[in-house]
């Protein structure tokens, strides 16, 4: 009696006992037909992921049979666990360079352009050492100048703010001479000062971020001891 109820059931869901159109006699089903019924009911969302179990905690043979994990495989697996934590660390140590390599790039771009405007810089610096006296002028004129001066002299502060912001300083040329950031052009003697000091400054000499970017031309004590 329940073979035939059950039956009877999925017969209705596959199209037995018809609700006819009156012409073809397929049945028009609802969504409600097609959710009634024990054997047509369509699984949960739950269904495909039930009976999984944790990979690391148990194991299947080529018969089908699970098991826990043997020792061997817990080795294994604890090696495998050291073998990725090694490579997320060259993995953040690849992207700690790659990030310092983009800064050094951004900080050296405009190497070439400075070096060749520091020749311009270098005659500005020759006109400011020579600016005219005007003490002996009329009134007049003297104001003009004395305004034209102060524009000369803001020009040099802005440059200098700006070559600040972009990391461009002076070399240090006090003290003794270093082969890193002085080219010897000549040799003096003098006693009053030790060996190896630099006396004079013929060019100025430029870094960029704490490299290098034109050594200081100077002249060197060469008096021995």
């Amino acid at each position: 009696m329940q073979d035939d109820e059950k039956n009877k059931k999925c017969h209705s869901c596959e199209g037995g006992n018809p609700e006819s159109d009156g012409s073809s006699g397929l049945r028009q089903t609802s969504p409600k037909d097609e959710t009634e019924g024990g054997d047509c009911r369509a699984p949960s969302d739950s269904a495909p992921f039930e009976g999984l179990r944790p990979l690391r905690a148990e194991r299947q043979d080529g018969n089908g049979v699970v098991g826990r994990a043997t020792g061997d495989e817990c080795q294994n697996c604890g090696e495998y666990l050291a073998g990725w934590k090694r490579a997320q660390a060259d993995y953040a140590n690849l992207k700690r360079e790659f990030e310092q390599t983009k800064k050094d790039i951004a900080s050296y771009a405009n190497e070439n352009l400075l070096y060749e405007l520091l020749p311009a810089v270098d005659q500005f610096e020759i006109a400011l050492q020579h600016l005219p006296n005007v003490d002996g002028l009329p009134s007049d004129q003297k104001k003009q100048m004395q305004n034209w001066l102060t524009g000369i002299v803001a020009v040099k502060q802005m440059w200098v703010q700006t070559f600040k912001l972009i990391g461009l300083e002076n070399v240090n040329t006090d003290g003794e001479f270093d082969p890193s950031k002085h080219e010897a052009v000549s040799n003096e003697e003098d006693d009053e000062k030790p060996p190896n000091t630099i006396l004079k400054v013929i060019q100025q000499g430029w870094m960029l971020n704490g490299k290098v970017l034109r050594p200081a031309k100077v002249v060197v004590n060469s008096i021995n001891n």
